[in-house]
């Protein structure tokens, strides 16, 4: 894998009236990889742009996203609180934002026009079948978690061909669980299944399974060793994903492995999603090993 040159032996990049602009929309944005992931690329690859994150108030959505053109800010990301909210204010949806109703990615084409992606799902898919060499469509899995990233994953992994996900949630009359059984059983019906979470249901239904995805904020700083389950049920025959990418290998992970599982750190969900959203904005296909070094090395040196 390439080493990333030293940031003193880069030129400082100084952008022109031919740059075009890109955005990452959400508050707060204290801490976020995406700016320094998709700019080295672009230092990498040759390209005028320039990608920045904008830590907007919550009655400002509207405003900056009707002026995109105005700033000729050429496409976003779009991250909480208004991942859910944005569609409005759009032109269009892809099918992997009508699906989930909710917008991570903004692309907009030569006039103007303004549509909402959902890449969370499909960079999680990817990663499946780039990184772990998985058969996807043919696999049982269970699901823990009902908000917007278990929604992405669920909808993408039906959309491959999946035939059965078991979702597990800790209160099923939630409204994140109704909103997440409405979206799955009007596109894909049949294919999820919701059950409460308990010692006993962990115990019998992650035994039959192969793909075991924790969608969940649980183990993510500063609670590091918090663990959603306990992870004496797993075993050599699973595979253990987690969306979560701070830190790059949480308890679940680590536990997972010591069982002799595989396992799949959320930050290649990350990258993949992320090169997803730059293929849409630029038409380039992005190298996610470079990709996933830069957000490796963020990471490290803000430890």
């Amino acid at each position: 894998m390439e080493k990333i040159a030293a940031e003193k032996e880069s030129p400082i990049f100084v952008p022109s009236v031919t740059t075009r602009f890109f955005a990452l929309f959400g508050n707060p944005l204290g801490f976020t990889a995406s700016p320094w992931m998709h700019n080295h690329v672009f230092r990498k690859l040759g390209m005028d742009c320039l990608y920045s994150p904008y830590e907007i108030p919550e009655d400002g959505l509207e405003t900056v996203v009707k002026n995109m053109g105005a700033f000729h800010i050429a496409g976003a990301n779009v991250t909480m609180p208004f991942k859910a909210k944005v569609s409005k204010y759009l032109d269009a949806l892809a099918e992997s934002a009508r699906t989930t109703e909710v917008v991570n990615t903004i692309s907009v084409d030569a006039d103007g026009k303004k549509t909402g992606h959902n890449t969370d799902g499909e960079g999680f898919v990817r990663s499946l079948y780039d990184q772990m060499k998985l058969d996807v469509p043919n696999l049982k899995y269970v699901l823990f978690g009902t908000g917007g990233a278990a929604s992405a994953i669920a909808c993408s992994l039906a959309s491959k061909g999946v035939r059965t996900i078991l979702t597990l949630c800790r209160d099923e009359s939630s409204p994140h669980v109704e909103n997440f059984r409405k979206h799955l059983d009007a596109h894909f019906p049949g294919v999820c299944t919701i059950r409460k979470m308990t010692d006993a249901s962990i115990r019998n239904d992650v035994a039959g399974r192969d793909v075991i995805i924790n969608a969940t904020k649980v183990g993510m700083f500063p609670k590091v060793d918090d663990v959603l389950f306990d992870t004496s049920v797993l075993g050599p025959d699973h595979v253990v994903c987690d969306v979560i990418y701070n830190p790059k290998e949480t308890r679940l992970l680590v536990e997972a492995k010591k069982r002799g599982c595989r396992t799949l750190s959320g930050l290649w969900m990350l990258v993949y999603q992320g090169a997803e959203a730059f293929r849409l904005w630029t038409g380039v296909t992005p190298p996610t090993d470079y990709m996933f070094e830069t957000a490796c090395r963020f990471f490290t040196e803000r430890a």
